[in-house]
C-alpha cells in the first residue's frame, strides 16, 4: 500500500510527467508515475486519499480501462482526466467514471496551465460527511452491477383479440445480500441521481438480449422489451452497443423493444431522433411508454420513429367505469393506429378492462390480470402452462 498522501500520474508523455512531478515536489507531495496500463495494474492499490492524474491515451490501452479497474478495486481516490480530446468526449468519459461510483472530480484539457495542475494535485478527498453517506448507497449499487446482484423479472404481453403471448417486458430487481428482493422504486431514483442509470441499463440490455436469445434457441420466439432512461438517448454510440449485442447473441432485432417515455424523448429531441432512427434501422421496435402522461406535442412526437404506443395504466384502470377515460383511450388507440403503431395497454387488472380494450381495438395488453413479473424460470413455466410456442392462444378468461 502506498503512503496516504500521494499523486499517481498515468501518462506516457515524459514532458507532462516531468511537469507534474515538479508541481508535486513544490507542494511536498510524493508522486508516482506509470506510462502503461499493465504497469499500473501490476502495482499496489492506490489509497483513497490519493489524487490520480489519468491520461486517456496510454500506449497499451486507454483511460477507460483504468477507470474500470479502479471501480473493480472500489477506489475512493480523486481522479482528474487529462486529454487533448474534445470537451464532449471528455465529459462523456467523466460521467462514465462517475457512473462506476468513482470520484472523477474534473478534467485537465491539454495544454493545461500550471495553476490548474496545481489545483488538481492539491485536491482533497470527499471526507466523512453526508456526501460519503450517500456515496455508500452508490457503492452498494455499483457492487450490485459488478457482483451479479441485479436480476430481471419478465411480465408477459398478451394479444387482446386472441390471448396469444406476443412478448414480455424485462423489469429490474435487486437481490440485495442480507435484505432480499428490492423493488426498483426503492433504488432506481438513487441510481438516477448518482448517474448510475446508464451503467445499469447497459447491464439490463445485455441480460435481456441474452435471455431472449436463450429462449429462441429453445424454440420460443419471445420478444423482450427494455426501459430506456433519458440519458441513454444522448449516447450516440447506443445503436452500436445494441448492434453489437444483437450480433453477439445472434438475436434478430425484431425480438427487442426499447421503451422510451415521452419526457425522455423530448429532453433532447434532435439527438433522440438521430439515436432512435439508427436503432430502428437495426429492426428494433421503439415503443413510446406511459403515453398520455407527458406534455409533448403530437407534432414533435411524430418526428420520432416509434412503432409502438403503450397507453399508461392511469387511463386503463378507469375505462370500465369512466366514460371520459374510454374516450381518451379510444382516441389514443385510433391515433396510434393511424400512425402505424401497435397499441399496448399497461396495468390491466380485470377481465372487464380487457373486454373494453378489445372493443376499442387495442392490440396487446399486460398487467396483473395475466401475471405479475416473474423470474426467468417461473416465466417459462407460466408460458408452458398457457400454451406458449405450440400455436395455442392464451384466452383472457384462462389466465391467473
Amino acid at each position: 500500500m502506498y503512503a496516504n498522501r500521494l499523486v499517481v500520474i498515468l501518462e506516457d508523455d515524459p514532458g507532462i510527467i516531468a511537469v507534474a512531478r515538479r508541481v508535486c515536489d513544490a507542494a511536498a507531495i510524493p508522486a508516482l508515475s506509470f506510462s502503461t496500463v499493465a504497469e499500473f495494474l501490476a502495482g499496489p492499490l492506490v489509497p483513497d486519499s490519493a489524487v490520480i492524474l489519468l491520461d486517456l491515451g496510454l500506449g497499451d490501452g486507454n483511460g477507460i480501462d483504468i477507470l474500470r479497474a479502479l471501480a473493480a478495486r472500489r477506489c475512493g481516490a480523486v481522479i482528474y482526466l487529462m486529454s487533448g480530446q474534445d470537451d464532449r468526449l471528455l465529459g462523456t468519459v467523466q460521467k462514465l467514471g462517475q457512473s462506476y461510483g468513482l470520484d472523477v472530480r474534473g478534467i485537465l484539457q491539454k495544454p493545461f496551465s500550471l495553476a490548474d495542475l496545481q489545483a488538481a494535485i492539491e485536491a482533497k478527498p470527499a471526507g466523512t460527511n453526508a456526501a460519503v453517506a450517500g456515496a455508500t448507497v452508490v457503492e452498494e449499487l455499483h457492487r450490485a452491477i459488478i457482483s451479479g446482484e441485479f436480476c430481471l423479472h419478465y411480465q408477459p404481453k398478451i394479444a387482446v383479440a386472441t390471448g396469444a403471448i406476443v412478448g414480455c417486458e424485462a423489469l429490474l430487481r435487486w437481490e440485495k445480500p442480507g435484505v432480499g428482493l428490492v423493488q426498483p422504486g426503492e433504488f432506481l431514483p438513487i441510481a438516477e441521481e448518482a448517474g448510475l442509470m446508464n451503467a445499469i441499463t447497459r447491464w439490463v440490455l445485455r441480460e435481456a438480449v441474452a435471455q431472449a436469445a436463450h429462449w429462441r434457441a429453445e424454440g420460443l420466439q419471445f420478444g423482450v422489451a427494455v426501459n430506456m432512461p433519458a440519458d441513454m438517448l444522448n449516447e450516440m454510440h447506443l445503436p452500436g452497443l445494441i448492434d453489437g449485442l444483437l450480433r453477439t447473441y445472434e438475436l434478430p432485432g425484431r425480438l427487442l423493444t426499447l421503451e422510451v417515455t415521452e419526457a425522455a424523448a423530448m429532453k433532447n429531441l434532435l439527438t433522440a431522433v438521430d439515436v432512435l432512427a439508427r436503432v430502428r434501422l437495426l429492426g428494433v421496435t421503439l415503443s413510446i411508454d406511459d403515453f398520455g402522461t407527458g406534455h409533448a406535442s403530437i407534432v414533435k412526437l411524430r418526428q420520432l420513429p416509434f412503432n409502438e404506443m403503450k397507453i399508461d395504466r392511469s387511463f386503463v384502470r378507469d375505462i370500465d367505469r369512466d366514460a371520459d377515460a374510454r374516450v381518451l383511450v379510444g382516441a389514443m388507440i385510433t391515433m396510434g393506429h393511424s400512425f402505424g403503431m401497435t397499441t399496448v395497454a399497461e396495468g390491466v387488472e380485470h377481465a372487464h378492462d380487457l373486454g373494453r380494450l378489445e372493443s376499442l381495438g387495442c392490440v396487446a395488453a399486460q398487467g396483473f390480470h395475466f401475471s405479475r413479473p416473474l423470474p426467468p424460470a417461473d416465466f417459462l413455466s407460466w408460458t408452458a402452462r398457457h400454451g406458449a410456442g405450440d400455436g395455442e392462444a392464451l384466452r383472457p378468461h384462462a389466465v391467473v
